[in-house]
């Protein structure tokens, strides 16, 4: 799963939690774009591992 900025402003508004617009480009380019390892295979972020990281970095905001 790739996180798309509609996405995350729909988690946002479901927590009803607003972040700096930084924070905001931070998580789309980490979250927002395939993953290539150390031997160069991409794989994508599951949603659950999306959600969890989101929450955790949102957390101050709340």
């Amino acid at each position: 799963m790739l996180l798309t900025k509609k996405e995350l402003r729909n988690y946002l508004d479901v927590m009803r939690v607003s972040i700096p617009e930084s924070l905001e480009k931070e998580l789309l380019e980490q979250y927002g774009n395939y993953v290539a390892d150390e031997e160069g295979r991409v794989f994508e972020y599951t949603e659950q591992d999306i959600y969890e990281q989101l929450r955790k970095k949102i957390r101050p905001y709340q």
